[in-house]
């Protein structure tokens, strides 16, 4: 993928879209007093030639990841900037402009890959936080131990991991040392995924379920596992709608349940596309004749 020219992110800076987003990150940072910000970046998309594109990137210092899967032809690699300082805010605005331009042009026909993935607030580069998102890119195959990657930090597989993921699943996470995190959706948005405590999970705080939280990788069902399969048949119905409609709850789901149909044989691609823009049509009709 070839890198994006300084000036293009100039163009999405001056959007409204950008703006808007920009004002409600800072206001988030307000609120919650965060004084730091580390970004995950792949740079299996650009390579560290993503990082010329920022001020100070030559001299921007970066850790990287221990190679999830052997598949990658590049790391993972953590940026951590102070949010109180000059620099660290206007790294964070041309990050806030990558993202948005990856997302902008990732539309039918042409998909863009992801380079900068995941925000986490106030959560300093450490051994622990680089060995939690490796952690997190694990998981064991059906009945076995046999482990597979999975590549959560693609803001478009996370907001599918969102829908997926067991509470008990979220849980794993939190026990990290991940309260939340943070990803651009694909509407263009910030969106923050929190994860539930242990109390919330398990109010009783019974013994037997405490058992039950099995430490990582995930041990995913069958049904998690197909509709994982169908992520990239998901993500190409969701890069076509996204131009027309706002993607929600409602709207995912229900390409998430067609996705499933396909896996199971009972019904086909193309019968799947017409379910999807008929239900999805369905609530705007019924309006019109209110």
């Amino acid at each position: 993928m070839l890198i994006p020219k300084v000036e293009f992110l100039d163009d999405i800076q001056a959007t409204d879209a950008y703006q808007k987003q920009l004002k409600a990150l800072y206001l988030t940072v307000s609120d919650n007093q965060y004084q730091t910000l580390t970004v995950l970046i792949d740079l299996n998309t650009y390579g560290t030639a993503v990082f010329d594109l920022l001020d100070c990137g030559i001299d921007l210092p970066f850790k990287r990841i221990k190679r999830i899967h052997h598949s990658f032809s590049d790391d993972l690699a953590l940026i951590e900037m102070s949010l109180d300082s000059s620099k660290g805010q206007r790294l964070l605005e041309q990050l806030l402009a990558l993202a948005l331009y990856e997302n902008t042009y990732d539309i039918s026909g042409h998909p863009h890959p992801r380079s900068v993935c995941l925000w986490l607030f106030d959560q300093p580069i450490t051994k622990t936080l680089k060995h939690s998102i490796y952690l997190i890119g694990q998981a064991y195959g059906m009945g076995t131990k046999k482990r597979r990657y999975l590549r959560y930090w693609d803001p478009r597989v996370m907001a599918l991991l969102t829908h997926l993921w067991t509470d008990q699943q979220k849980l794993q996470v939190y026990k990290l040392g991940l309260s939340h995190i943070c990803y651009v959706d694909w509407n263009n948005e910030m969106n923050v995924l929190t994860f539930p405590t242990l109390n919330e999970v398990y109010p009783s705080n019974t013994e037997v379920e405490l058992e039950q939280l099995q430490p990582l990788p995930f041990r995913f069902s069958q049904q998690q596992w197909q509709l994982l399969g169908q992520a990239e048949w998901i993500n190409m119905i969701l890069r076509q709608l996204k131009e027309r409609i706002v993607i929600n709850t409602q709207s995912y789901k229900t390409v998430m349940n067609q996705a499933l149909l396909i896996v199971q044989r009972q019904t086909t691609q193309q019968q799947a596309v017409k379910n999807i823009v008929e239900s999805l049509e369905q609530p705007r009709n019924q309006g019109v004749g209110r």
